[in-house]
């Protein structure tokens, strides 16, 4: 019979296998028709933008590795990727610690993410997001958690794919990591475009070289044809006429004698216009590349006139009479005649300016990657496994106690960690030699002079270097957290001691007065028992803001709880607008009538939230004004609203108003008591139930605060 069981077993596991990858390919089926019935002509012209890169299924490339370790770097997740939407892939040009180089387009996060291109896409928890949970890539490897991608818009507007960064883990960027990953984003569109552009300038520059081997025969064929006395000039003009680049021939003074049609359209000047001008006349407003000016003993032309020797590749920058700039490579050749004497020169011009532009282009996009790792305040360094030879950042110096120039040995590196932690560290470098894996960890150091204590988050990787794979080298990134790690500590002082000199006090109130309690009912006097109801309401108050303490710092290490049940919204407010009335009297707080909505969260959570906005509305508004409480659903969800007529929020504060410890700096402000936690715990509240809060305010006009729920099916 076991065997029976085991068989049976299996023929479920592969019925179901194939359930799944039929489902999978049925799914792809669906958004392939989807996309072909709804935006079929958008997704067509995107993936004909995407095929004009020709990046699919080409081999890893340097730059792009280092922009994803980059990414994961700043972001502190142990994956990055840049992805590209195929047609039913999604295709990794670098995969930043995963493997894969492609999975199906159904199961692509990045397929969401480009739908909104101009914004960078977060899911801080996939198994609590309902477009993710049942996801292969969530419920398996490589076991997402977060994810965080940045389309890639190309300068026509396609997204092309995203620079995206994962973790096994829930979590969210700050705004520092939001915006270093959008800087890194246009990096690799920048390096995308310069990869086309460098393709198509390797094509012009084939072109050019076949046009400059057309050229020396022409220069050549130019000489023969003027030693002849000219005979032959409708021959010359013919051939200069065929050559891709402008032609100008001059006499011995500079004066222009011929030019080309090419060279006509570079200079937008017609033919008559150009003869008899000197090449160095101010008509041609000639610029060094920098823009200042070229002087007239400076130039090609004249350079070869007066040597006797050529001028090649001499970069000139020129104002055409419709006022455009242009940048020229030129080349210069002298014309002797049978004696030797230079009577003359040849000029060729080749418009560079898209090629030269590219160029200052590349310096300024490595001068933002410098930027964005100067941003991060990161140190790197690597280390030749073989000889053991340290190259440290001044930045990886400067966290390890050294001087700016002064060298660091790889020993000198490990003498600054303490013993506690010195053969961890070895023993993780060790290991991703012999494994070849990539590593992350922390420790501390103490400074090699300033004899500071610091914790550092360190990355190492092996790779091999390409001239050479038969050297090794052990590479990575150095962070500073020791303000992390401070503030771990301090939160963990906070805790005990909210926990030791609140949770004690609080304890012995509660046990005064459950004795009155009890001593108020033996003798029947209901006042008392009301007013040590009261005490007892204030004193869970008090347990509340604990509470809060409490969670912040819970909320901070990713261990809140929540204790889902299903329970009518409305049965909710209705318990809130009773304890309203029973102890708010300075304000007149409306319930709007309410329908039946049943939801499914923490029913104490979602109280405290709606408790919180009610006392801050009556807070924050004078006394004796209106607060209204309403609720109704909406797209699945239940919005409910909390509006006051009190001093409203600054336009510059509300991005921040749900920030932890964020409070409001002006004058009506220096009298209201807090802490800033409130609204924070809010929003984490709200959304680690799939939800969304947020407040629209004027200033002096009063605000409204909301949130969202899902609605329970």
């Amino acid at each position: 019979m076991q065997i029976i069981d085991v068989i049976k077993k299996i023929k479920r596991l592969i019925i179901k296998g194939l359930i799944i990858e039929y489902l999978c390919r049925l799914t792809q089926q669906v958004v392939l028709i989807n996309m072909a019935e709804n935006t079929s002509t958008n997704e067509e012209k995107r993936l004909e933008a995407l095929k004009s890169y020709n990046i699919l299924d080409t081999d890893t490339e340097k730059d792009f590795d280092d922009l994803t370790a980059l990414a994961a770097a700043i972001c502190e997740t142990p994956i990055s990727l840049i992805s590209f939407v195929d047609l039913d892939r999604q295709w990794f040009k670098s995969h930043h610690g995963l493997d894969a180089r492609q999975t199906d387009r159904c199961h692509s996060f990045c397929s969401h993410a480009i739908q909104d291109p101009e914004q960078l896409m977060q899911v801080e928890d996939a198994q609590r997001d309902i477009r993710f949970q049942d996801n292969p890539l969530v419920t398996g490897s490589p076991d997402i958690r977060f994810y965080a991608g940045m389309p890639l818009l190309d300068e026509d507007g396609y997204a092309l794919g995203s620079l995206c960064v994962i973790d096994q883990k829930p979590k969210i960027l700050s705004e520092a990591q939001q915006k270093a990953l959008k800087i890194v984003a246009r990096q690799v569109i920048d390096k995308l475009l310069l990869r086309r552009n460098n393709r198509k300038l390797m094509i012009a520059n084939n072109d050019l070289t076949e046009s400059n081997r057309k050229l020396k025969a022409a220069e050549e064929s130019l000489r023969n044809a003027v030693s002849d006395l000219r005979e032959s000039k409708d021959k010359i003009q013919n051939i200069l006429d065929i050559v891709g680049e402008g032609i100008s021939i001059t006499d011995s003074e500079g004066l222009i004698t011929y030019t080309n049609g090419r060279n006509q359209e570079i200079f937008q000047m017609d033919e008559q216009s150009m003869l008899g001008l000197s090449i160095t006349a101010p008509v041609w407003h000639n610029r060094k590349p920098d823009g200042s000016r070229l002087r007239c003993d400076e130039h090609p032309v004249t350079l070869a006139l007066k040597t006797g020797k050529p001028v090649l590749d001499f970069v000139i920058l020129i104002i055409d009479q419709n006022g455009h700039p242009k940048y020229l490579r030129m080349n210069a050749m002298p014309i002797k005649d049978g004696s030797g004497k230079v009577d003359g020169a040849i000029g060729s011009f080749a418009d560079i300016t898209e090629s030269y532009l590219l160029q200052e282009r590349l310096k300024e996009s490595e001068n933002s990657l410098k930027s964005a790792i100067s941003s991060a305040n990161l140190g790197t360094w690597q280390m030749n496994i073989d000889s053991a030879v340290l190259e440290a950042s001044g930045r990886m110096k400067e966290l390890y106690g050294f001087c700016p120039d002064e060298p660091m040995s790889f020993e000198a590196a490990v003498a600054q960690i303490p013993e506690s932690h010195r053969q961890e560290v070895i023993a993780i470098m060790n290991a991703s030699n012999t494994k070849d894996e990539r590593y992350e960890f922390e420790y501390p150091v103490t400074g090699y002079h300033d004899k500071k204590l610091r914790w550092l988050r360190t990355t190492v990787q092996t790779f091999k270097n390409p001239g050479d794979t038969a050297v090794s080298y052990l590479s990575g990134t150095i962070a500073d957290i020791t303000e992390r790690k401070l503030d771990e500590q301090r939160r963990t002082d906070f805790i005990g001691m909210v926990s030791h000199e609140l949770r004690n006090p609080l304890t012995a109130i509660n046990l005064y007065i459950q004795l009155l309690s009890r001593s108020a009912k033996s003798i029947g006097d209901t006042v008392l028992e009301d007013k040590i109801s009261k005490i007892d309401s204030q004193v869970q108050r008090m347990e509340s803001l604990i509470n809060g303490f409490l969670d912040v710092a819970r909320m901070g290490e990713g261990k809140i709880q929540l204790e889902k049940s299903k329970f009518d919204i409305a049965d909710l407010i209705r318990m809130a607008q009773e304890e309203c009335q029973a102890t708010i009297n300075s304000h007149r707080v409306n319930f709007e009538p309410l329908e039946l909505m049943h939801v499914e969260a923490d029913r104490s959570k979602v109280e405290q939230v709606l408790t919180n906005f009610i006392n801050n509305a009556v807070k924050y508004s004078p006394a004796n004004t209106d607060i209204k409480v309403t609720c109704h659903q909406k797209d699945g969800h239940v919005h409910i609203y909390v509006q006051d007529n009190g001093m409203g929020i600054p336009a510059k504060d509300q991005p921040y108003i749900f920030d932890r410890f964020y409070r409001v700096e002006s004058d009506e402000m220096k009298n209201k008591k807090g802490f800033g936690m409130g609204l924070y715990i809010c929003k984490e509240i709200i959304e680690r139930h799939n939800g969304h809060i947020g407040v629209s305010s004027t200033e002096g006009d009063g605000s409204t605060f909301w949130f969202t729920l899902p609605i329970s099916q």
